[in-house]
């Protein structure tokens, strides 16, 4: 049996395959990152809408539209029909699109699409092998066929549902990142990021403020969570950074299954290592801050 493959997806949900182009978005630049929300995708099918040229989709009739899912992945958001197209200047803008800019662009051409019932069963499902390195953008059939289908999720719960959704308990948290190759999608994600994040005992409304720049992002961080029942690691860095979590778990041993953890903000990684790690740094502080994290009855943080 051979390798299941984008085309025979296509062959199988009776699509002509002459009239589908496939499109991967990577939302890895300063412009683009705040246009992605699994739950509102408005903001999202509008960004798909303007393009630079009238013939971007090579007069194709559908658009099989995919976000990145990690470096060498990406995953199905939904199979669009293009209806009509236009200058961009002339249609009426989305009054809360973050990027107005993008209608008044000279040569943008706003393609009006809307979804269709094509391969709808497999949104947020579908995750095939796509390259960063390869076009975000394919038309001909041996492209189509050279991307492979890696995984076929059986339901949403191993969609990551952005970072600023996150709200996981701490039996959620620790099934996520103490089973990486069942969450592939969720662990690409954390790992792609430092961050800034909070841990709620949601009893007592007890908080700590942490920061994740080290191996693996913010999954690294979180792991170390998940193995040490909340405490936050087992060195003596680690304790005494978290020593308010470390003081507090051993007046209440049971509290970390009280714990809920969240994200107050991500910091994408440039590259330059040492670069984003004060600026994780600096942005802990502000957060500590903001929520009077320190000196106070309800804040857990020591430092």
């Amino acid at each position: 049996m051979g390798t299941l493959n984008l085309i025979d997806i296509i062959n199988s949900a009776k699509l002509q395959l002459n009239d589908v182009v496939a499109i991967r978005h990577a939302f890895n630049k300063k412009e683009n990152r705040d246009v992605w929300d699994k739950y509102d995708r408005s903001n999202f099918e509008e960004y798909q809408s303007i393009q630079p040229t009238v013939d971007f989709f090579k007069n194709k009739k559908y658009v099989l539209s995919f976000i990145a899912d990690g470096k060498n992945y990406a995953r199905f958001v939904g199979c669009y029909e293009i209806v009509s197209c236009c200058d961009a200047s002339k249609v009426n803008k989305k009054a809360d699109f973050p990027h107005q800019d993008f209608y008044d662009r000279p040569g943008h051409i706003y393609f009006k699409m809307v979804l269709s019932d094509y391969m709808r069963d497999l949104i947020d499902r579908l995750v095939i092998d796509w390259p960063g390195a390869i076009s975000y953008v394919q038309y001909s059939r041996d492209a189509l066929e050279k991307k492979l289908v890696v995984s076929i999720h059986p339901d949403s719960k191993h969609v990551f549902p952005g970072y600023y959704r996150v709200a996981w308990d701490f039996r959620t948290m620790q099934e996520y990142v103490t089973n990486e190759d069942q969450y592939e999608e969720i662990a690409n994600a954390l790992k792609e990021v430092y961050a800034i994040y909070l841990v709620v005992d949601s009893k007592t409304g007890k908080y700590y403020v942490g920061s994740a720049s080290g191996k693996d992002g913010l999954f690294g961080r979180w792991k170390t969570y998940a193995t040490t029942n909340g405490k936050g690691g087992g060195t003596k860095e680690d304790l005494e950074g978290n020593v308010g979590v470390v003081e507090y778990l051993q007046e209440n041993p049971k509290a970390y299954l009280d714990f809920q953890y969240s994200i107050l903000e991500v910091v994408h990684k440039t590259g330059d290592k040492a670069k984003d790690k004060e600026a994780t740094l600096d942005a802990e502080k502000v957060w500590k801050q903001k929520l009077c994290t320190l000196n106070t009855t309800w804040g857990l943080n020591r430092n």
